[in-house]
């Protein structure tokens, strides 16, 4: 055998076999190896990426790639697949169905125009707002504390931060950002009949007319079948006697004034208080609730919140009631004035809440 020969022919194949394996693995994460591919404009960069394959579709749809390969500078916070397989779209003409209006919407509210880099975020903060596309503002919140800084955009996790590209910067995010132009959290709550009960007890409590004004609201609403599995039916809400009650331990504890509340918030004031959340009395009551958040909000991006009613801030008291939200398709409704938050069951049932208690 020349050994010479076989050496000299491996060492031609080698090459070969290595672009071939290569070329077979399964693509898996963004393309972000090679800095100098990276170095292109925003639509073409989102384009060539397999994991924000959808986002670059419905960026196509609403007739952005052409603006983002210009000059900018913008910032992208991109939603990856599965961040969109989480409200149901799957594949390109998923976008079809939607209104071109509504979709031209959600992508220009995932575009800053500016460069928007992790470190230019203040350090600890909630609810810093950047400007976009869409003409609103998106809502920021960081904690600081770990090696790289845990992020949200509208409650949603950041996956991956600071891709640079030629005209800008890009986030990954695990989740689809949710809001709604020219809408309140009343309007949100009417177009939505599964929510129908629990705006008739709005309206009868005196609750209703104020969530059209300036706000801030967070609205935790529970659905028709959560009333409903407690006995309170549409009929039943329409005979409850309001001077019997009191309306703010009843009603009022679904209702927070002047709060903006993700589901984030609550993970990332506990990381910078380190505390157990947010802590409060129901408004002009005396009755105490906490609210807090999973903690699988850091390493999945999955959104889970829970409430707790007792009967005082501290010991002794009894439990009154508890309740929460573990569907990402329920949470960070994010409107004009406020947020609506779907919550999975009641706090406050009609016999805990008579005024003789």
């Amino acid at each position: 055998m020349n050994i010479k020969k076989t050496g000299n022919t491996l060492l031609f194949l080698l090459p070969i076999l290595l672009v071939l394996g290569l070329s077979s693995c399964k693509h898996t994460d963004l393309e972000i190896d090679k800095p100098n591919e990276n170095f292109r404009p925003a639509g073409d960069f989102v384009k060539n990426n397999y994991d924000l394959s959808l986002f670059s579709a419905a960026m196509e749809k609403a007739g952005f790639t052409q603006k983002l390969n210009g000059t900018g500078p913008f910032t992208i916070l991109a939603p990856s697949n599965e961040a969109f397989n989480l409200i149901g779209i799957t594949r390109p003409s998923d976008f079809d169905k939607m209104n071109p209006d509504s979709l031209k919407f959600l992508v220009g509210s995932h575009i800053l125009d500016r460069r928007l880099l992790s470190q230019d975020i203040p350090v600890n903060g909630i609810d810093i707002r950047y400007h976009t596309l869409a003409e609103t503002e998106v809502y920021t919140s960081v904690f600081s504390g770990a090696e790289d800084p845990m992020i949200f955009f509208n409650g949603s996790y950041v996956s991956r931060l600071n891709v640079k590209i030629a005209n800008g910067n890009l986030f990954v995010l695990k989740r689809v950002m949710k809001s709604s132009a020219k809408t309140t959290v009343q309007s949100w709550l009417a177009a939505r009949p599964q929510y129908s009960i629990f705006v008739s007890a709005l309206k009868k409590f005196g609750y209703w007319d104020e969530l059209t004004s300036e706000g801030p609201y967070t609205i935790f609403a529970p659905k028709n079948e959560v009333f409903e599995a407690n006995g309170l039916t549409a009929e039943v809400i329409a005979g409850l006697k309001p001077d019997r009650y009191i309306r703010s331990r009843l009603v009022g504890c679904y209702v927070f004034r002047k709060k903006h509340f993700f589901v984030s918030d609550f993970y990332v004031l506990t990381q910078i208080n380190n505390d157990g959340g947010y802590g409060g009395f129901i408004e002009d009551d005396t009755y105490f609730m906490t609210i807090g958040a999973n903690a699988g909000l850091y390493y999945k991006g999955n959104s889970s919140y829970s409430i707790y009613v007792r009967t005082a801030k501290n010991y002794p008291y009894d439990p009154v009631g508890s309740a929460g939200c573990d569907v990402p398709a329920g949470i960070d409704n994010l409107t004009d004035n406020g947020i609506v938050q779907d919550l999975k069951g009641l706090l406050v049932l009609p016999e805990q809440a008579y005024k003789n208690n």
